[in-house]
């Protein structure tokens, strides 16, 4: 259980640089010049493309920095989905040391870019055509929202730390119980429910990868190196499991509807690309 703590205690660590950057670089996109440019940029029809090649990079920390910019309204639903599927956690980072061969590797990255694009392309287009917007709903926490400019150090340094501290202590908290939870059910369980359930896995798999916690992704992916998950599993598992950025759009509680809608879209979404990558590649 000592483990559970300090991996609970690490993951929030990886996120906290992330976060602080996204909060200095929000207050920085306040000042500087031409601002509608990037921000027009940021809800462009590009935008998923970006967050998916973003995404891909192993670790959780850029589906955190996507999470504030939706959370901010500076990126849209589909944008954000984006990066969440393309998200893999740890998983590729267990694949690649446990010798998984390049082209499986390449094959996965490829899918998860692929699917999360066109995924993440479609929903905005299809939010657009019934003119739902996304703004950013909390007024006063930061200088984008209204809050006045107070010099160099406090709006660089102090505000986004004391931000950023904020979020860190609601990542180790949420990260306990998740890292718990998983404990409890052990891999041992997992593996010989998937082995007894070929059929089901992309679904199974889906539900652990949503899980916002590293282990999620370790497990998901130390079951297929050990062939007791399919290529399919996998790879929905690793397009469901965004990290710890599904936290942090559960952290706006007024919002909670549009997280859960969220939550289900990604649910949705990797389910299909699993069953899919079964058809086609066995």
């Amino acid at each position: 259980m000592i483990d559970v703590l300090l991996d609970a205690l690490l993951d929030s660590l990886k996120a906290l640089p992330f976060i602080f950057i996204i909060y200095v670089l929000m207050e920085v996109l306040e000042t500087v010049r031409n601002r509608e440019k990037i921000e027009k940029a940021l809800r462009g029809s590009y935008a998923p493309v970006i967050a998916s090649f973003t995404g891909i990079v192993p670790e959780c920390g850029f589906s955190v920095m996507c999470a504030k910019l939706f959370d901010k309204g500076l990126i849209k639903v589909g944008t954000l989905v984006s990066a969440f599927l393309a998200t893999s956690d740890e998983g590729l980072i267990i694949l690649i040391s446990n010798g998984v061969k390049f082209k499986d590797i390449l094959i996965i990255v490829l899918i998860k870019i692929v699917y999360a694009i066109l995924i993440g392309g479609i929903i905005n287009i299809a939010l657009k055509k019934f003119n739902i917007e996304h703004e950013c709903s909390n007024h006063g926490e930061c200088i984008e929202c209204g809050e006045e400019s107070k010099g160099f150090l406090h709006n660089y340094v102090l505000h986004p730390l004391f931000h950023s501290l904020k979020i860190f202590i609601y990542l180790l908290v949420i990260n306990i119980i998740f890292g718990s939870l998983i404990y409890f059910i052990t891999e041992e369980r997992f593996f010989e429910f998937i082995n007894q359930n070929y059929y089901v896995q992309p679904i199974f798999s889906s539900i652990i990868g949503l899980i916002p916690n590293c282990a999620s992704s370790i497990i998901i992916s130390e079951s297929y190196i050990k062939g007791a998950l399919s290529l399919g599993g996998l790879i929905s598992g690793l397009s469901t499991n965004a990290g710890m950025g599904i936290i942090i759009i559960f952290r706006n509680k007024k919002n909670w509807k549009r997280g859960l809608a969220i939550l289900l879209a990604m649910f949705v979404s990797g389910i299909i690309v699993g069953y899919l990558s079964m058809l086609m590649l066995g």
